[in-house]
């Protein structure tokens, strides 16, 4: 990834997002957030990174920001995503003033309601959340429905028909569920894995 291989790894960031401008498609930049749990333990090599990214493809639509999927380990919005997001969004913001970027939450980006209860205050953001059919059910969707009445915008960065860990199903029946969810609502979405 990334931190091992930082020129190797922007070169095909670069690349794949190059391409889907030349095709008029949507791209997400993404900053994954895995095995350190907390976006804090890089928030430098994040700033710098989107501070890049941004200078290089500015406010292009087409282009989006997700500055950190799916925090987790034990972490708090308000002490560690929180701090992290208002520090890589202000990179971000020098050179991408109206830039969409996309935040995760706690628990790899379903502590949406935490979010709600006390939101960034920025423009063009949206807060992902992700699911996994075999896995994550209505009282996933419960939480969402109660972030949306707070006026925190959804996007679902991430999800697929499988359990959380890749495994099982596929879960046709759930995934529908979920697709009805997000087609009513006026959701978008991009699917992880099939």
């Amino acid at each position: 990834g990334y931190l091992s291989q930082p020129e190797a790894m922007k070169e095909r960031v670069i690349a794949a997002v190059d391409a889907a401008i030349a095709c008029d498609m949507y791209v997400i930049i993404d900053w994954h957030i895995l095995s350190d749990g907390d976006p804090l333990a890089h928030g430098s090599d994040a700033e710098a990174f989107f501070s890049e990214m941004a200078q290089r493809y500015g406010d292009t639509p087409n282009v989006l920001y997700e500055i950190c999927n799916e925090p987790n380990g034990g972490i708090t919005w308000q002490g560690n995503v929180k701090p992290y997001a208002q520090r890589v969004i202000a990179a971000i913001r020098e050179h991408a003033p109206r830039g969409i970027i996309l935040v995760g939450s706690p628990t790899w980006s379903q502590d949406v309601h935490l979010a709600a209860a006390n939101p960034l205050p920025e423009h063009n953001l949206m807060y992902t959340c992700h699911f996994y059919a075999g896995t994550h059910g209505e009282w996933l969707r419960q939480r969402v429905d109660e972030a949306l009445q707070a006026g925190l915008p959804i996007f679902f960065s991430e999800w697929g028909v499988s359990r959380a860990d890749g495994g099982g199903g596929v879960f046709l029946d759930e995934a529908e569920k979920w697709l009805q969810f997000m087609n009513q609502r006026g959701l978008s979405w991009c699917g992880w894995s099939l």
